[in-house]
């Protein structure tokens, strides 16, 4: 995208500016001003793992695992 307008290489200007005044980024100024935060790594890490497939962790009777279980070294 070019900026040919001279109003908006004032406002790019502004923005740059107000950026580097709270020392973030143009995007996180972006976002803070839209009122979305940008999110972390570790949330869409975490927004990943919980949209993938479900994982089949409950026995034939509806229950999880009990620690011991889940820890068994004696497979049965």
């Amino acid at each position: 995208m070019e900026l040919e307008d001279r109003d908006d290489l004032i406002v790019l200007d502004k923005l740059r500016n107000e950026a580097a005044l709270r020392g973030i980024g143009l995007l996180d100024l972006i976002a803070d001003l839209l009122g979305e935060p940008r999110p972390t790594p570790q949330t869409i890490a975490m927004q990943r793992f919980l949209a993938g497939p479900p994982m089949d962790l409950l026995d034939e009777n509806g229950r999880a695992p009990t620690r011991d279980q889940i820890y068994d070294d004696d497979p049965k």
